[in-house]
């Protein structure tokens, strides 16, 4: 019985060092727009660099010069929010570990954590983001992302359906715009997903269904 139970501890200590590292990091997104007339930082959704797709983000700086499938082309000190954050280890779970089998075939390798596309309406890629004040409080801004598909990592932000990570007992840590962070189960994430309304995933202020 020791060892589930020093296993199920380890998992909650994981747990909530991600709280606390999504606190953070909302902390910083708000600093960030207080500063830049309530406008959010970029999410990254730009494939770690196609063409066009030039805006320094919440996570690094496009590298439009390294080579295509080169992880080291993302530099986490290069990041909009990395002058108030500043430590390399919050922007990452404790338990999503380099050692894990398909960790080295992220493209992506600075974050566990994802920022939501509908900040720039998802592949409508509407630049400037949107204006923090004009998301919804309680809509998802990021979340833990789904360790099973390297390809959830290309960049900074993802589609709800890329999925939340159900590292933590069949469920992930999720941070919303009001900057406040809990725990979500993997069953209702995709409930929300599979959901054609507007709401807390979904959530692009300038359409009715908060999609594109």
């Amino acid at each position: 019985m020791l060892l589930p139970a020093l296993s199920k501890a380890k998992n909650h200590a994981g747990k909530a060092t991600d709280m606390d590292n999504l606190r953070q990091i909302m902390l910083a997104v708000h600093l960030y727009a207080g500063d830049n007339s309530d406008v959010l930082p970029p999410p990254n959704w730009d494939n770690g660099g196609r063409p066009g797709a030039t805006n320094t983000g919440w996570l690094y700086a496009v590298d439009l010069e390294a080579s295509i499938g080169d992880p080291s082309k993302f530099q986490v000190d290069t990041g909009l929010l990395w002058n108030t954050l500043k430590f390399a280890k919050i922007y990452f779970c404790p338990l999503d570990l380099p050692t894990l089998p398909l960790f080295k075939e992220r493209p992506q390798q600075i974050s566990s954590y994802a920022m939501n596309g509908g900040v720039i309406g998802y592949g409508d890629t509407v630049y400037p983001p949107q204006k923090l004040g004009k998301m919804w409080s309680q809509a998802c801004a990021f979340w833990e992302t789904d360790e099973n598909d390297p390809f959830y990592f290309n960049d900074g932000a993802n589609y709800p359906p890329e999925g939340v990570s159900g590292r933590h007992l069949a469920g992930g840590v999720q941070a919303l715009f009001d900057a406040s962070v809990s725990y979500v189960k993997t069953n209702l994430w995709y409930q929300d997903v599979a959901s054609p309304l507007k709401n807390r995933l979904w959530c692009y202020p300038l359409t009715g269904n908060g999609r594109e």
